[in-house]
């Protein structure tokens, strides 16, 4: 999908395609690029969002109604700034890039995530996080997340949830319109970070990288639609260092992708939970072998997308069918 430079992707379904952004390296240390893909996986277009002097990195991309919004942060000195720019679902930009909201930090990391309560987007600055609405491509109101860290949003397309770090705690809660208060559950007794969360059948779906054995784990818990905490999972396998969770529930389980040091370079590698947080089936190395990280994943309603980056390669895409 990218030249060799191209690194951690971030990839939506259109509904008649996957879109799949980028930070691109091969012209500078960091543009923006998107693509259109069909569902057979072939490339329709590609086009530069942001590809000014500066660093820009961490693009995420989701579908807004009835066109995409891709976010990411540009470097400022030893902040950052979270950026912005509409595309149609076939890929092509809208507008200008605009700017939404200086960060204190460096790793602002913008996710946003489109719901029938409005856009959300949460962005890391010092001292904490932020949860912003976003109104027309203009941040309309922010809510600070104190100490958090790692935050992360996603949308089943009707409801949003929340998920971040803070200290030996994980916090869930679930948005809703702007006035609305939060009202997180915490499930402490974790070294978390990176976490990320996805909606399914009413319940929520907590992931997280976790060194509370030394080497990176990925850790998932279920919340259920009554506020009901499961008992936590381990689903990484082996011993080696497991990182970057990316998820997506396909109706009747959850994939979690992730890459991991098996006895060398890393591979990305996908298992299947039940409900339950049971495995399903068996894992799968999505990178066919290569060196290949920072996955992110897609469900189609037929199969899933997982987008990644591979050593010299640039980014892939691989297709899971899952009867």
């Amino acid at each position: 999908m990218s030249s060799g430079r191209g690194t951690t992707p971030s990839i939506a379904w259109t509904g008649s395609g996957f879109a799949i952004a980028w930070q691109e390296r091969n012209a500078d240390e960091g543009d923006i690029h998107l693509a259109a893909v069909d569902a057979d996986g072939n490339m329709l277009r590609e086009e530069v969002l942001e590809d000014g002097p500066g660093v820009s990195s961490h693009p995420s991309v989701q579908r807004d109604g009835q066109r995409l919004l891709v976010v990411w942060q540009d470097l400022d000195g030893a902040g950052s700034v979270v950026r912005g720019r509409y595309a149609t679902l076939e890929g092509a930009a809208e507008g200008a890039a605009f700017d939404l909201v200086m960060s204190g930090t460096a790793e602002s990391w913008p996710i946003a995530a489109a719901s029938e309560d409005g856009t959300l987007i949460t962005w890391m600055d010092t001292g904490g996080s932020l949860l912003g609405h976003l109104d027309s491509g203009a941040l309309s109101s922010s809510t600070p997340l104190e100490q958090a860290q790692f935050p992360a949003v996603a949308t089943d397309g009707e409801k949003a949830a929340l998920i971040w770090t803070e200290g030996d705690t994980l916090s869930f809660a679930r948005p809703g319109h702007e006035s609305a208060p939060l009202d997180p559950i915490a499930h402490q007794g974790v070294t978390a970070k990176m976490s990320r969360v996805a909606l399914g059948g009413g319940d929520a779906f907590l992931v997280w990288e976790d060194i509370r054995s030394g080497a990176e784990q990925i850790r998932a818990l279920r919340i259920s639609a009554q506020d009901e905490v499961s008992p936590e999972t381990v689903v990484s396998r082996g011993e080696g260092s497991a990182n970057w969770p990316a998820l997506a529930w396909t109706g009747h389980g959850l994939a979690v992708a992730y890459y991991q040091f098996r006895d060398g370079p890393p591979g990305v590698f996908v298992t299947l939970l039940s409900r339950d947080l049971e495995p399903m089936g068996a894992e799968l190395e999505v990178s066919g072998g290569a060196t290949g990280r920072y996955p992110a994943v897609a469900w189609t309603g037929q199969e899933l997308g997982i987008a990644y980056a591979e050593q010299d390669e640039g980014i892939r895409l691989s297709r899971v069918s899952c009867p």
